[in-house]
């Protein structure tokens, strides 16, 4: 395996120097799963109280998406140029209440596509590059898991905020829980990060600061013209897509596909909090795995797994076993994924130009959070089932596992300091 600062210290040796900066990204980054994991339980009360479609309900999330081709681009690009830190805690406020404020909601559809657009605005500044950045720079040897631990922050959020969330819901109404449950995440989570978030500096007055010694890390790689140009970036770009709408088309949609399988609401809720569980085990352990194994060999594996999960989810009368199993597949593939895509950019490519990279990937693959949601309640609401949505992101998702195996031919190109 390749890096990009020679010999440096262990793995152990980084971890003891900088975890708490790697708790301080984590819990930050975890806001970012509120709007895709936490939405589930609302959409049977909203959809009750407006006379909604399935489709209509999952308009937002086409907004959201739709804006975020944009928004996710120029939240790359800010982190180049003015830093992680501010980029992180603007976003982090901004993406809490954005979140309580579709308890804003009047039925109108013009006010539901407003109140998104805010949301999309708010993740564009929480992608991965705001929270990794910092990390891909003061890691080496244990870059892999260290990225894989602060992206378990979504699968903290996936575990526990869809429990909170039913529980206000059943206690009071969505309008309160939407507002309850974006004020408890955004209370335990910005203590975290803004005291424990910090990045490298130029230059540090004393060689036992945590970030001494590590900022040239950032001039170093590919600028992003050059990275563009490479085949390796644009299979990486296709992976990702696929990942997105696999994710997208199943997240927000989890807990009502539970319950069109004969579960109730508490049921699917219970069972859809296994992808948080599973997700953060899966995440930890594919880090790790991404230290010791070639890295196009861990992603196919991961680009497979969906597909029998996803063969599992569409049997006509599957079972609480095989929903439980498919689940916890989903939870482990969402647990491991993203972070297989910024490991390769930071593996292929440096840091020089990191945040644009994997804001211009994530652009891209909005496109497919644009598709996803919707496409999943379109399909529903003309069949019955989301069988054939299923069937399809199966197959995108076979197509991502080819890309990332064609990796192994192409070697990384960034590992000498450059400009």
């Amino acid at each position: 395996m390749e890096h990009f600062s020679g010999p440096g210290p262990s793995a152990k040796a980084e971890w003891r120097r900088y975890w708490p900066i790697v708790l301080g990204c984590t819990m930050g980054y975890s806001c970012i799963g509120l709007q895709t994991f936490c939405f589930g339980p609302f959409v049977g009360a909203i959809e009750q109280e407006f006379g909604w479609s399935r489709t209509q309900t999952m308009s937002g999330f086409t907004v959201m998406s739709g804006a975020a081709v944009l928004f996710n681009l120029l939240g790359g690009v800010a982190v180049d140029r003015f830093g992680a830190r501010p980029v992180a805690l603007v976003g982090q406020l901004l993406l809490c209440s954005s979140f309580a404020l579709l308890s804003l909601a009047d039925g109108s559809i013009v006010n539901w596509i407003a109140l998104w657009a805010l949301v999309a605005l708010a993740v564009g500044m929480m992608q991965g590059p705001v929270w990794t950045r910092s990390i891909a720079a003061l890691f080496d040897k244990g870059r892999g898991l260290a990225i894989a631990a602060v992206l378990s922050g979504s699968s903290l959020t996936a575990a526990v905020a869809p429990l909170i969330a039913t529980a206000l819901i059943q206690a009071f109404d969505w309008r309160t829980a939407l507002i309850g449950t974006a004020a408890i995440w955004l209370g335990v989570t910005l203590p975290f990060s803004f005291l424990l978030f910090v990045e490298p500096t130029v230059a540090s007055k004393s060689e036992d600061a945590p970030t001494a010694g590590v900022s040239a890390a950032f001039s170093r790689g590919m600028t992003a013209r050059e990275a563009m140009r490479q085949p390796a970036y644009w299979l990486i770009v296709g992976g990702m897509f696929s990942f997105i709408l696999y994710t997208m088309a199943l997240a927000p949609n989890l807990v009502p596909l539970l319950i069109s399988k004969n579960l109730s609401l508490a049921a699917a809720a219970q069972i859809a909090a296994l992808v948080g569980v599973v997700g953060l085990i899966a995440r930890l352990s594919v880090g790790h795995l991404l230290d010791i194994f070639p890295t196009h060999i861990v992603a196919f594996l991961i680009f497979l797994l969906p597909l029998l999960g996803l063969g599992l989810m569409m049997q006509h009368d599957p079972g609480i076993g095989s929903l439980v199993i498919a689940t916890a597949i989903f939870g482990a593939t969402v647990g491991a994924e993203n972070d297989v895509i910024i490991y390769l950019v930071s593996k292929y490519f440096g840091i020089r130009s990191f945040g644009a990279l994997l804001g211009g990937i994530n652009s891209i693959a909005a496109i497919a959070a644009t598709i996803g949601p919707i496409g999943a309640g379109w399909i529903y609401d003309r069949t019955g089932t989301y069988d054939m949505m299923l069937l399809g992101v199966g197959c995108v998702m076979g197509l991502g596992a080819l890309g990332m195996f064609a990796l192994g031919r192409l070697q990384p190109t960034a590992a000498a300091p450059r400009g």
